[in-house]
């Protein structure tokens, strides 16, 4: 029942970009990620309006663009993170006659992600806004080098680690304006060793809804032939792609990370055909160390420190000696020590003890105005012989 709630949850999700080594959420409260990462795509074709299959651009042209992005995260809690990142996007194309290009900052991410089931699996809920610095123009006479329009997107995560080797897949809904609806979607898995990792995915989106200019689509491709060497990578009207990737990280101590990778398309339709490779750096620094030394907080980072893997301190005492050797005899473990007088009923909380009567002792014992303790013997009367 706990999971159909969080299934309902369903708010929508992450990174539609070529870039997302990092698609396995982790979080561990007051940590901060800095990352800069580079993507490079390139495409001399295009696949068809039916898809399945792909046309080579005519002419020998092409299209490639160099994407940076600086990110950056900070995890509010043991289970949510807020992150925000800024693309610059370098794009050319070349022509028949002529070779365009066109860099500037393109736009930036603002996100938050929430984890709201943690037992079996995980699931991650990712929500994040594209804002553009940009807008795409009809007129335009340089390279296309973003979709130049606001985009919400976001997705529910399942994810599990299996200490050796993590598991994840996701699926949500990407709302763009003035374009078609897109439903992103991957699977991948990722083997962690102590000092490196590797890990590959598949993963893609289909559009759902219809582009506004979908009965209008020779505008659309009047504007990409003659400023993109009639690549469709950008501006096309209902895409989707499937894609692959494959990745190695490289890790050099708890705060530096480098992660190289590359893949290929596979198919797609009203969209571009191609290759793209890429490398990340990134930096993490735990602002709250001491934040899991406290008892009763666990974490999945460290196993020792959670309650729930290092089991309490118990005595062992069944090794075939009779314990009861080593207690009092006639007290009971655990019970209240006897009044004087030999009574072993306890006293009730508001009731007075009263000084039992002096005891008939062979010594007496007093104390000394100097704090010594004496001791005073008496005299044993011997008994007088009877005739």
């Amino acid at each position: 029942m706990k999971i159909a709630m969080m299934l309902c949850l369903l708010v929508l999700t992450a990174e539609t970009s070529w870039a997302a080594f990092d698609d396995y959420q982790r979080f561990r409260k007051g940590m901060y990620e800095f990352e800069a990462e580079t993507q490079y795509f390139k495409t001399d074709a295009n696949y068809t309006d039916g898809g399945g299959s792909y046309q080579k651009l005519l002419y020998g042209q092409s299209f490639e663009i160099f994407n940076f992005y600086l990110k950056s995260s900070y995890d509010f809690s043991k289970n949510s993170s807020f992150y925000g990142s800024l693309d610059l996007a370098n794009a050319t194309s070349n022509g028949l006659t002529t070779a365009r290009s066109n860099s500037s900052v393109t736009g930036a991410y603002l996100g938050y992600a929430y984890r709201p089931y943690n037992e079996a699996f995980d699931l991650v809920t990712d929500f994040n806004v594209l804002i553009p610095f940009q807008k795409t123009d009809q007129n335009t006479d340089t390279a296309i080098n973003s979709e130049g329009v606001i985009e919400a997107t976001g997705l529910l995560r399942a994810q599990k680690d299996f200490t050796t080797f993590s598991a994840l897949g996701y699926a949500g809904v990407t709302y763009r304006q003035a374009r078609s609806s897109l439903v992103p979607w991957g699977i991948g898995v990722e083997a962690n060793y102590a000092k490196w990792a590797w890990g590959g995915k598949v993963f893609g989106y289909q559009s759902v809804t219809d582009d506004p200019d979908t009965k209008n689509k020779i505008q659309r491709t009047i504007v990409t032939d003659r400023v993109n060497a009639s690549s469709l990578y950008f501006y096309s009207v209902n895409p989707s792609v499937v894609d692959s990737e494959a990745w190695v990280r490289f890790k050099f101590d708890n705060a530096w990370a480098l992660t190289v990778g590359g893949g290929t398309t596979i198919t797609g339709s009203n969209t571009a055909a191609g290759f793209h490779a890429g490398a990340t750096i990134k930096y993490s620094w735990d602002s709250e160390p001491s934040y899991y030394m406290k008892p009763g907080v666990s974490t999945q980072e460290d196993g020792l420190s959670s309650e729930r893997k290092v089991p309490k301190f118990k005595e062992e005492t069944d090794d075939g000696v009779n314990q009861k050797l080593f207690q009092k005899k006639g007290i009971t473990p655990g019970a209240p020590a006897p009044r004087p007088g030999g009574d072993m009923t306890p006293a009730a909380d508001n009731v007075a003890m009263k000084k039992a009567g002096p005891q008939p002792t062979p010594a007496q014992i007093e104390a000394g105005d100097g704090g010594e303790v004496q001791l005073k013997l008496k005299r044993k009367r011997k008994k007088k012989p009877t005739s």
